[in-house]
């Protein structure tokens, strides 16, 4: 029976007991997206596992030694949405095909699934299911909800209103939002960065949205009419509210039975198309610093929606908080109740903190053994020492037919194929996606100090890309930093 690697110690040896000496079935990923998933199950002693796949995808990928790989008909999706849907949904991917490779692969049926953070942890072919969530977590997903939650724990309002999905009723609820914004202006300097415009957001009528998708940055009647007919054809109710300038961020906490483990602040990576008045998510980062006093108000918010969310619906494991640091402090814009990217990439960043772990034994109803004060404490110091920035775009406009990696330099204000090994600072990933074109930068070594922002790197990522393989994302801008200090 495999047993746990040499280096693994007490505690983690503890929470990977779930999987340990388990046949373990990894689903409806890109193949390259389970590299890293195949190591931590070879680490902590899994059997062998059957990695269903929905194509290669961009980067390194599994060795057949280390894993049985069956690589389906890659999905193609028209946006992020109907794929962010179609993993809330795995109970329709189980085809002949998939079914046949799951009983041979485990004809005994003692094998767990293990699937996207962002569907049911419900089972599938009377196997249990790791790594979903709880379907009451996913009601809670739709950006109507917020503005309740964060009243209940006593959160700075957001002037938000909830109308109908019609065009009139939108235009008069946008007028009511503007009215709202320009009183509290009048009672402080007036900030031109403010603008005149809204963002409307739709509900999770026909399931839950992502990438910005159902979001519209409106600023005149053009795309007020675009906005509305959209919302119209797919939504029943929006949300509308300010537009909030500052910086994208979001805050993560983990609940436990004995208390909520908070994170520090992450930027996110959210750029700009004025002209479409759409919003483009280009990663993220823990470089950033908000303002200490900030980042302290960020992370009791965190805390106290995260024992308001167990009291009110005995919710356990991960969350996020997204938002903006605007010139009045963080304002947040919508709730992620699950294992999000964000948590994702902090995971890969610091695994010693054991993240995703902690959540999947949070939702298994075991023992963590830990309390959340030491794990929280010894979280932020590995997060702390592991600071990352993680670009990246996705593509609908062309679909790559290989994967490549460009060596990249900084030239006049844009990146540059480097000719000179000595001026590189980093590579970019170009690659297919059940999307079209996946691209990412991978920063160097040295080249992203603490206080750095991830935003400027994506503008450029995106502008290369577009220069290189005619990828379509458009003139993008980036975010300004309002906030100068906690007050």
């Amino acid at each position: 029976m495999p047993e746990p690697a040499a280096d693994v110690d007490a505690w983690e040896r503890h929470l990977c007991a779930p999987v340990t000496g388990r046949k373990v079935i990894c689903s409806f990923e890109l193949l390259a997206g389970m590299t890293g998933l195949v190591a931590n199950l070879r680490r902590w002693g899994a059997l062998r596992p059957l990695l269903l796949a929905d194509g290669r995808g961009t980067g390194p990928i599994p060795a057949e030694a280390d894993a049985e790989i069956v690589v389906l008909e890659s999905p193609h999706f028209d946006s992020l949405t109907d794929q962010v849907r179609a993993r809330t949904r795995p109970a329709d991917r189980l085809t002949p095909q998939v079914v046949a490779s799951v009983e041979a692969y485990d004809p005994d049926r003692s094998a767990v699934w293990w699937t996207s953070p962002i569907g049911p942890n419900t089972p599938l072919l009377d196997r249990p299911v790791l790594g979903g969530r709880p379907p009451k977590h996913i009601e809670l997903e739709d950006k109507m909800l917020v503005d309740e939650l964060l009243s209940a724990v006593g959160a700075p309002p957001s002037g938000a209103v909830t109308v109908p999905a019609a065009h009139d009723d939108l235009i008069a609820a946008s007028a009511e939002v503007r009215a709202g914004r320009d009183a509290g202006r009048a009672r402080r300097d007036p900030s031109p960065a403010d603008g005149d415009s809204v963002v409307w957001a739709g509900d999770a009528r026909d399931g839950i949205n992502g990438g910005g998708d159902f979001v519209r940055w409106v600023r005149d009647g053009r795309q007020a009419r675009t906005a509305a007919a959209f919302f119209a054809a797919h939504c029943d109710k929006v949300r509308v509210s300010p537009f909030l300038e500052g910086v994208p961020c979001s805050v993560h906490g983990i609940v436990l039975p004995d208390g909520v483990v908070v994170l520090r602040p992450m930027e996110l990576a959210t750029l700009r198309d004025p002209g479409k008045g759409r919003f483009l998510y280009a990663g993220m980062g823990t470089s950033w610093e908000p303002p200490p006093a900030d980042a302290d108000a960020m992370r009791r918010l965190a805390r106290d929606l995260g024992e308001h969310l167990r009291q009110r619906v005995a919710y356990r494991g991960a969350f996020g908080l997204d938002g903006v640091l605007t010139e009045d402090g963080f304002r947040v814009t919508e709730l992620n109740p699950r294992f999000s990217g964000g948590l994702t990439r902090m995971n890969r960043a610091a695994p010693a903190a054991q993240l995703e772990l902690i959540h999947i034994n949070a939702l298994l109803d075991r023992d963590i053994g830990k309390p959340a004060s030491q794990i929280e404490t010894e979280a932020l110091a590995l997060l702390e020492d592991n600071r990352f920035v993680d670009v990246m775009g996705v593509s609908t406009a062309v679909t790559a037919a290989h994967s490549v990696e460009v060596p990249v330099a900084a030239g006049q204000s844009q990146l540059e194929a480097a000719d000179d090994a000595d001026q590189v600072i980093g590579t970019v990933l170009c690659g297919p996606s059940p999307l079209g074109t996946f691209v990412r930068l991978v920063a160097g070594q040295g080249v992203i100090s603490v206080g750095d922002r991830a935003a400027p790197l994506g503008v450029l990522l995106l502008e290369f890309a577009d220069r290189t393989w005619g990828t379509g994302f458009g003139p993008v801008t980036m975010a300004s930093a309002v906030r100068r200090q906690a007050v």
